[in-house]
């Protein structure tokens, strides 16, 4: 980091709003993903403190040291999230696919988190700053429903459903080939797959934890169809890689992948992302107990697929 810094005040007009608001009010030339960053990596003081969670509300007239922060390059648009419900102590979301669920190691910028605590407001993080509200996740490329704590409370009631599996949870899959069934479950151990940080496999040498993915053919067409997947366990990448163990693989998946690859027909492109959708999400609510459950339908990218398919 450079030592160089910029101190501003801030003004009565933004007295109460979040930190990176506040941010990309004064500070010019620079993207908010940026200056969220730097917040992330310690470069931003306020009132000589270190502050390190972007959501942090400020009051007029504290002294914001920035030090360090990256020039400004071209931002894409940020992609709008749908809100498909809103109380006190839930909201769920439809994600888009391509936004990563929060910061980590390897991932930046625009996340889930920071999506849906612009469109309602701070999100709690008993945790981890970066998994503010989380109580599952959905994998980068993946789209659907995700529901988010927005209370502390809230959050441990939803996440003891998820660890009691009795959450319900339905997946749309589009896949290269066919099945050998019209329903069937895989019940199989996953794990890290030794040497590939992104990958996981069945039956790792190490253990493995359980996993179990029960499978419904929908459709078939020439050289692909329509699955709903229904996960009763919540391990990484499950339902790709108990696909890959039915000799079956995602269309457009660019990790897991058949041997001897099955194509698309000719003259359809694949997706730029994999075809798996977070179709249904059932819970009860972790304040009044009520069953709640929540669709959302196929996207318009693998809808047009599906109907060029058919």
């Amino acid at each position: 980091m450079s030592d160089e810094h910029l101190v501003r005040s801030v003004p009565a007009g933004l007295a109460g709003e979040r930190l990176d608001r506040v941010l990309d009010a004064l500070v010019e030339g620079r993207t908010r993903a940026a200056l969220q960053k730097l917040v992330r990596k310690g470069g931003v003081r306020l009132d000589g403190k270190k502050v390190l969670r972007s959501n942090v509300r400020v009051r007029a007239g504290q002294k914001l040291s920035i030090q360090g922060a990256p020039r400004r390059r071209a931002a894409p648009p940020r992609p709008e999230v749908a809100i498909l419900h809103e109380d006190a102590a839930i909201v769920v979301v439809d994600k888009p696919a391509g936004v990563p669920m929060h910061l980590a190691d390897r991932v930046s910028g625009t996340t889930l988190v920071s999506l849906v605590e612009d469109a309602v407001g701070p999100l709690p993080a008993p945790d981890a700053p970066e998994r503010a509200g989380v109580v599952h996740r959905l994998d980068r490329e993946t789209s659907g429903v995700v529901v988010f704590g927005r209370t502390t409370t809230a959050m441990r009631a939803l996440q003891d459903q998820f660890r009691a599996r009795t959450v319900r949870k339905r997946y749309l899959a589009l896949v290269l080939g066919a099945p050998r069934e019209e329903r069937w479950e895989v019940d199989l151990p996953l794990g890290p797959a030794p040497g590939q940080v992104d990958r996981q496999m069945a039956r790792p040498p190490e253990g493995g934890k359980e996993a179990l993915t029960a499978f419904e053919l929908l459709e078939s067409m020439p050289r692909a169809s329509l699955l709903a997947c229904h996960p009763r366990t919540g391990r990484r990448h499950q339902i790709r890689v108990h696909l890959l163990a039915c000799a079956l693989q995602l269309v457009g998946d660019r990790i897991y992948r058949v041997r001897p690859a099955v194509a698309l027909p000719e003259g359809i492109a694949a997706p730029k992302r994999h075809a798996l959708h977070a179709n249904r999400l059932a819970f009860a609510h972790p304040t009044s107990g009520a069953a709640l459950g929540f669709e959302s339908p196929l996207p318009a990218d693998l809808e047009a697929l599906v109907k060029v398919l058919r």
